[in-house]
């Protein structure tokens, strides 16, 4: 790993120094403190002096400085070096980090009062914002990492976007110890929204089905991790700034380090909808956190998906059913799980979790009756495949909602669904359940045709 740390000879400089150091320490790797000169300092102290003298003996002294900063930090088992920029402070800090092909950015970060860090920004924030690459933000009040032989505490924040945190903490884990909570805040009302959930709920406490639903998708991200120390996961619902959120949940349980995901919002955007990543900079304090950029899209779009798991909805009738078969055939070369299932229509409450509205609901003995309906459609080679069918009947709500809901709940990699055919006037006047599912789905959605002429 190869760390560039960004210093300015300030207390809060020499503190990102220690700590890139204490991590280099623990994950062989070589430090390189940056230091900036800011263009116009030597302009203005040139009022008497050569221009060009002077700028030589404030570029040597800085280099004497960063000389000796490196001297102290040095050890047998961390190399420090230093490299000397002049410009904007961010763009050199960035800009010498690829250039040397830094795995990780270190930089402290000012404690200015809210108005002032609204108002004039910080460097650390700013790079954190706009950095291509991991940057550790070491805010007032950090001394160091933990030592040598003690696991480090992490909290790692995720939301569900693609992103390069996994990866990072995979590579950190294979050099440190590392204790690790994945931590999930959920918007209640969107989730419950999402995954379809009807009855009364509670906003404020943890839902269990929505904890379940995240959970699962979190294990998955996760994977199997390299390295020793605990992981836990906590889902948890999230009222205000996400960013408190995730750092008071930090500090509570004494962590050493936060990683969280930075988004990269610029302009109004950013006035209107402040990063979390941002406000988690703003408010740090005595506890370093590491920014993880997103998964560049055109990276993330050059992997080739397989597909597992299949919800293939249908409305029994012989458009519906055609489609069933091609669900499976999606699977037939490798094996999985095929959800079929039926979406019963009827008026729900509004909000659906507000309470429970039995208007129309199946009886038993209907329910029943569709289940057989529905198993009567699995084809007879679907387990000799190795293709599992799950069946279910969703009682209530609109058709087109409950199946993009039903993809979300059931983790499905793909919908499958039949269209009846309908256009022009009779489309505009009753909708059509295929495209609703397909504008409103975040998952791959296959249509297959009406046969009508």
């Amino acid at each position: 790993m190869k760390i560039v740390c960004g210093t300015d000879f300030t207390q809060r400089g020499q503190a990102a120094e220690q700590v890139a150091v204490d991590l280099a320490r623990r994950t062989k790797s070589w430090v390189e403190l940056v230091h900036v000169m800011k263009p116009g300092t030597v302009d203005v102290l040139a009022l008497t002096a050569d221009a060009v003298v002077l700028e030589e003996e404030v570029r040597a002294d800085v280099e004497a400085r960063l000389g000796m900063e490196c001297d102290r930090l040095s050890t047998a088992d961390v190399p420090v070096t230093f490299h000397v920029c002049e410009g904007d402070v961010e763009r050199s800090l960035l800009g010498r980090a690829r250039e040397v092909e830094a795995d990780l950015i270190v930089t402290g970060i000012h404690g200015r009062s809210a108005l002032r860090r609204l108002l004039l920004g910080s460097v650390g924030e700013g790079v954190a914002r706009n950095a291509d690459r991991p940057i550790l933000v070491v805010p007032p009040g950090v001394e160091g990492l933990v030592s040598t032989n003690k696991r480090l505490a992490v909290t790692v924040a995720l939301d569900g976007k693609p992103t390069r945190t996994i990866a990072f903490v995979r590579e950190l884990r294979s050099h440190i110890p590392c204790d690790l909570t994945f931590l999930r805040l959920y918007w209640a009302m969107e989730e419950f929204q999402r995954l379809g959930l009807t009855g009364p709920r509670d906003l404020f406490v943890p839902d269990a089905e929505v904890v379940a639903d995240l959970e699962r998708g979190l294990r998955l991200e996760v994977g199997l991790l390299p390295g020793s120390g605990n992981i836990s996961y906590a889902i948890q619902p999230a009222w205000g700034e996400p960013g408190a959120k995730i750092l008071d949940f930090a500090r509570k349980r004494g962590d050493d380090l936060v990683i969280v995901g930075a988004e990269s919002r610029h302009g109004l955007a950013r006035i209107s909808h402040p990063a979390v990543a941002e406000r988690i900079a703003h408010e740090a304090s005595r506890i370093p956190v590491l920014f993880v950029p997103g998964e560049p899209e055109e990276k993330a779009e050059r992997t080739t998906p397989t597909l597992f798991t299949i919800l293939a909805p249908t409305d029994l009738s012989p458009a519906g059913n055609r489609a069933v078969p091609y669900a499976y055939s999606l699977l037939a070369g490798h094996g999985g799980v095929v959800e079929l299932c039926h979406v019963h229509e009827r008026a729900l409450a509004a909000p659906a979790y507000a309470y429970e509205r039995t208007e129309g609901k199946l009886t038993d003995e209907q329910r029943a009756t569709i289940e057989a309906e529905l198993r009567a459609l699995i084809p007879p080679d679907a387990q000799l495949r190795g293709i599992t069918t799950h069946i279910s009947v969703i009682d209530g709500g609109r058709a087109s909602d409950a199946i993009v809901q039903a993809a979300e709940r059931l983790v499905v990699d793909a919908v499958v669904l039949g269209s009846h055919g309908k256009g022009g006037a009779i489309r505009s006047l009753l909708g059509s359940v295929s495209h609703a599912v397909v504008e409103n789905s975040h998952r791959p959605v296959l249509i297959t045709p009406s046969l009508r002429r």
